[in-house]
């Protein structure tokens, strides 16, 4: 027997929001708590690698014409491979899709941006902006009541944190649970293919998804995201550049040229000491690297020289740490918020999603008259397995870039 079940997801992320998706899909009315209209954290100016796992969970939880969208919006990526040392001398040829990459597929790349475009489509009287969740209640009648700093609270029948990684209600419930820092240290940054052909960049920078090897040193990862906005046309403001972002400098949120991409990545005080790196802006920090490599071709310094500043950031690479399963009661997580990983995978957002494909249709069935709380044990068990499972995956990829070494938890 179907019953009303009131759902609160904290958090309008990747995660979050393909969740409300979901449950929008399944006749099911959640209400989404978003601290900010506009997600400006850097990361959010880049591409994601799409996995069948993430694309999978997509197309199950949007209307049919939503994930058009993605399609049609998507970004292309090189579909092959070439590795080069620092001399810009080939080190084995060609080379196709390494093996290791499991479910990516590797042609297909979402803006960050754009997929959230996506998500946010038709959610408008289910997202709650400016709510930054304080804690929550559990209630005698087994209703959960969700707090916040700046406006009124709100009961459910379950709440979902979706926060990420700083996760407010992750503390709260599970307050042993630890975030780490793994001591390594990513650089990474973006060139306009308009700025690469000015510039006369070398067409294998450009075409092809790129490693730079170099005899003593860090890999540089070189690859790209083309998208052909003329695509866009057919679905309005999905695909085209978000009017939030546009006060900030730079093309880092432009969601509508496609780019060269770079990252590299250090362990901790190999290119310089923290305090150094979080007062260096991105000039700053382009520099650092130039310098660190100046010893390399020009042809790879040149990408370097180009990139636009405000593309660059130097970031602390957390992760979480697997924590035993719990008692379920009726708050739960999905995403960084309790799986957090590092991005040498590019695991991390394609397991929120995934998370969300698991979590909905567990809630329909609760709607329909399933045990709330047998159902959420099968859900967290479930998450919990491959959320950790990516979580592992995702260190060791971590330690066979950088070499292994000890990380405190």
């Amino acid at each position: 027997m179907a019953r009303e079940l009131r759902i609160g997801i904290i958090g309008g992320g990747p995660g979050g929001l393909a969740l409300a998706q979901g449950l929008k899909k399944a006749g099911l009315h959640p209400v989404v708590f978003e601290k900010k209209r506009a997600r400006s954290d850097y990361v959010q100016g880049f591409r994601l690698r799409v996995r069948e796992r993430g694309l999978a969970a997509l197309r199950a939880l949007l209307p049919a014409a939503l994930f058009q969208a993605v399609l049609d919006t998507a970004g292309r990526a090189p579909s092959e491979s070439r590795r080069f040392d620092e001399s810009f001398w080939p080190l084995d040829g060609r080379r196709g899709p390494d093996p290791a990459v499991d479910d990516t597929l590797i042609e297909l790349s979402l803006s960050r941006i754009t997929l959230r475009q996506v998500l946010l489509t038709g959610l408008d009287d289910i997202v709650v902006y400016g709510s930054a969740f304080s804690h929550y209640t559990e209630n005698s009648d087994g209703s959960v009541t969700a707090h916040f700093d700046n406006c009124e609270p709100a009961t459910f029948d379950v709440l979902v944190g979706a926060d990420g990684v700083n996760s407010r209600l992750r503390v709260q419930l599970l307050p042993t649970a630890k975030i780490i820092d793994t001591g390594a240290r990513r650089f990474a940054g973006k060139v306009t293919f308009a700025e690469a052909e000015r510039a006369g960049l070398a067409r294998v920078l450009q075409d092809y998804n790129v490693h730079i090897e170099p005899s003593g040193g860090r890999t540089l990862m070189v690859t790209s995201h083309r998208v052909d906005p003329a695509k866009f046309a057919a679905h309005g403001l999905i695909g085209r550049n978000d009017p939030t972002h546009a006060g900030l400098a730079g093309r880092h949120f432009d969601n509508t040229a496609s780019y060269v991409w770079w990252n590299i990545a250090f362990w901790r005080d190999e290119i310089a000491g923290d305090a150094t790196l979080e007062a260096l802006d991105g000039r700053g920090l382009l520099d650092l690297l130039l310098r660190h490599n100046a010893d390399w071709h020009p042809e790879l310094l040149k990408l370097i020289e180009i990139t636009d500043p405000s593309t660059v950031a130097a970031l602390k690479v957390r992760s979480s740490v697997q924590v035993p399963p719990w008692p379920t009661r009726r708050v739960t997580l999905l995403g960084d918020a309790i799986h957090s990983m590092t991005y040498f995978r590019a695991l991390g957002a394609n397991s929120a999603i995934y998370d969300a494909g698991l979590l909905a249709p567990a809630l329909a069935r609760v709607a329909a008259g399933a045990s709330l709380i047998e159902t959420l044990a099968t859900y967290e068990a479930a998450m919990i397995a491959h959320g950790f499972a990516a979580v592992t995956d995702s260190l060791a990829a971590m330690q066979r870039a950088l070499g292994a070494r000890e990380i405190a938890a």
